[in-house]
């Protein structure tokens, strides 16, 4: 009896067949062997799975049903499984010669559901002097280096199963030990900021248009991609049009889809000076995603001026508060913008801040180290003395 799924493949595979047949493709030659290479066959929502065939030739096309009802045909897909379960995946193959090929592997993977918001998962904080990556637990007892050598780090990011940071011109992605390495999105003239969203396998990332004076001219843009740095798409580009830069993104993950950004929209053509000073110069939306590229807006709060770190709290369904650092305070809000209150003054150089409303702790650190606290400020405490860290997130 056929099912759906199975009417879905074959109509697939003959879309495939009937392309390549119109390019001059010699179908029907005699199949080969083939098999399913992943880069994980077990792990927890969301469980992010890289898959390329294995096979002799050059692959000309794919089909792939990743058993969850989500299809690709893209060659080397990144899937998202979002939803505990045992997974069979099918992939069909037809290379340049004509050869083609089939395999289903059962059960290939497996998923569990996300381990409970309320266990602690771990620290990671930037230094950009010296150019390093750091983990630590969330007492300040065990602290290590999983990424060296980094070249004018800008952000991070941790999400999906992996560690996002901005360096350079590129977007860099590991593990969360660091292992496994690799520069996944390139050639970001003005990379300034860069969040993960892993309930949805998206990155996204904001690159600074280039100043009035430049040699070389770029556009900057607010983009997408997914955890792969694959399925790439601009969102917003920034020229010499009147389009709000933004400066700092941070993911709400326990909605989806879901982003706040502090921008500025003075309508600058090329400024001197493109970060935001003025009174009136910085602002904080909400962004709600329709689909990849399409997105509502709703603004929270105006005149920011001169902020320089940003956090939605973690670890709950949905972001309940928004912190940031003005001078040598640090503020918080509800998600709306109400309720605005300064929780901690006279830091010496704060740099960056987190939170877990889950936990009831907030983290940030400045000169003296890493400091945690209640979520009003109350019960401070150093955990990491002597430590810096220019960005301080939250494992997802």
């Amino acid at each position: 009896m056929w099912n759906s799924g199975s009417i879905g493949r074959i109509g697939a595979i003959a879309l495939l067949i009937a392309v390549l047949t119109l390019v001059g493709c010699s179908l029907f030659r005699a199949t080969m062997d083939i098999d399913i290479a992943v880069s994980d066959t077990e792990g927890s929502t969301p469980m992010v799975v890289e898959f390329a065939p294995v096979v002799a030739g050059s692959v000309e096309a794919c089909y792939w049903d990743f058993g969850d009802g989500e299809t690709s045909i893209e060659i080397n897909p990144v899937h998202v499984y979002r939803a505990a379960g045992t997974y069979d995946v099918f992939l069909s193959v037809i290379l340049a010669n004509g050869s083609t090929g089939s395999v289903e592997k059962e059960g290939l993977i497996q998923v569990t559901a996300l381990r409970q918001k309320g266990t602690l998962t771990d620290l990671y904080w930037l230094n950009t002097n010296s150019g390093t990556i750091h983990r630590g637990d969330r007492a300040g007892y065990e602290e290590e280096t999983i990424v060296s050598y980094i070249y004018r780090g800008r952000d991070l990011a941790v999400g999906g199963g992996y560690v996002f940071w901005a360096e350079d011109e590129s977007i860099y992605r590991a593990n969360y030990d660091g292992s496994g390495m690799k520069a996944i999105v390139n050639n970001q003239l003005g990379l300034r900021t860069v969040t993960v969203d892993g309930s949805i396998g998206t990155i996204y990332w904001a690159c600074e248009p280039s100043g009035p004076f430049s040699k070389t001219a770029w556009n900057g843009g607010f983009k997408r991609a997914n955890l792969g740095g694959a399925d790439r798409g601009i969102i917003e580009e920034y020229d010499n049009s009147a389009e709000p830069y933004t400066w700092y993104l941070r993911a709400d993950t326990g909605s989806g889809r879901g982003l706040y950004r502090y921008f500025d929209d003075d309508n600058y053509i090329r400024p001197v000076s493109i970060t935001p000073k003025a009174v009136d110069d910085g602002k904080l939306q909400y962004l709600v995603f329709m689909s990849a590229t399409t997105f509502g807006r709703a603004q929270i709060k105006t005149s920011m001026n001169g902020i320089t770190a940003m956090a939605v709290d973690a670890g709950s369904d949905m972001a309940y508060y928004l912190y940031w650092i003005a001078g040598s305070s640090i503020r918080r809000s509800r998600v709306d913008g109400v309720d605005v209150t300064t929780i901690l003054r006279g830091l010496d150089t704060p740099r960056s801040v987190a939170a877990d409303v889950v936990e009831g702790k907030m983290y940030w650190s400045d000169k003296e180290g890493i400091h945690r606290a209640a979520l009003d400020g109350t019960d401070a405490e150093l955990i990491y003395p002597g430590v810096r860290a220019d960005v301080l997130v939250i494992q997802e």
